[in-house]
């Protein structure tokens, strides 16, 4: 190789590197001006650029006071443990019959699925509401569980078909030799294997039901019920204040269980979405 060559190629991975930092702090700065100013004193509080000598911690105080803020983190974890556990039980058993069976049938029930895709969630507001009336389902949160899980279907059957594919047939041969049957040989082999798509997953949707406002807003009356989004807004408008402290810590602490989840399952994300484009 040329040397000239080999130091410019060099020099453009060095200087792609930085770039790559820079926006990396860009994207992480929001979230550190949050941590900050969630633990400054009040009278540093509208100062963006001054530190806090100290850490301080009645913002949280307040929050904790004014607010339940467990029960507002048990319903926020109900409802996205629900949606999302709802959303991989569904969508690995469509997306694997899809994929092994080929039927005309089938293909048209994955088109069905896909074509979910193409609708937005605007549109059907009020059906959905006149729906929930009717079937006295509205201020439950397995009404949202419901809603959240049928939003996601589409794309998540998409996911689990083309990661089946990926999957070898002869997996599947062995353990019919070893008397597994289709059911039990899903859920014990074929299932397991497709970690990488279920994290993928988890990643793509506990983002957007953790974070909701509008959904519990809307189909959620009781304050007994309500997620910790919906409390952050619902403390701003009973206290009628300008107090943000207790808001920023109210995010804080909404935000945290974000983060801690991302670590542990970013590694599949990539992997899930690469095998799911190719093979899909």
């Amino acid at each position: 190789m040329n040397p000239h060559s080999a130091k410019r190629k060099g020099h453009g991975s060095a200087l792609l590197e930085i770039l790559l930092l820079l926006a990396a702090l860009l994207f992480l700065f929001p979230i550190f001006y949050l941590v900050l100013t969630s633990v400054k004193a009040p009278s540093l509080f509208y100062q963006p650029l001054a530190m806090p000598d100290s850490f301080y911690w009645g913002h949280y105080a307040k929050a904790f006071d004014k607010v339940n803020v467990w029960r507002g983190f048990f319903n926020t974890f109900a409802i996205s443990a629900g949606s999302i556990g709802l959303i991989i039980l569904v969508s690995s058993m469509a997306g694997y019959v899809i994929a092994r069976i080929p039927r005309k049938f089938f293909q048209f029930l994955f088109y069905f699925f896909i074509s979910g895709m193409v609708i937005p969630l605007q549109t059907g507001m009020i059906p959905i509401f006149k729906m929930g009336v009717a079937l006295h389902l509205i201020d439950t949160r397995s009404f949202l569980i419901l809603l959240y899980a049928a939003g996601a279907l589409p794309m998540a059957t998409f996911m689990y078909t083309g990661f089946t594919k990926s999957v070898p047939r002869e997996i599947e041969e062995s353990a019919a030799i070893d008397g597994y049957g289709r059911f039990r040989s899903f859920w014990l082999i074929i299932f397991p294997l497709m970690l990488p798509a279920t994290g993928t997953l988890i990643m793509l949707n506990i983002y957007g039901i953790w974070n909701d406002l509008f959904g519990p807003l809307l189909y959620l009356k009781d304050p007994a019920k309500m997620t910790l989004m919906a409390q952050v807004v619902q403390f701003k408008a009973n206290n009628q204040s300008i107090d943000y402290g207790p808001i920023f810590a109210l995010c804080v602490m909404a935000t945290l269980p974000l983060i801690v989840l991302f670590f542990f399952t970013q590694k599949y994300m990539m992997k899930g979405l690469v095998i799911g484009a190719v093979k899909g």
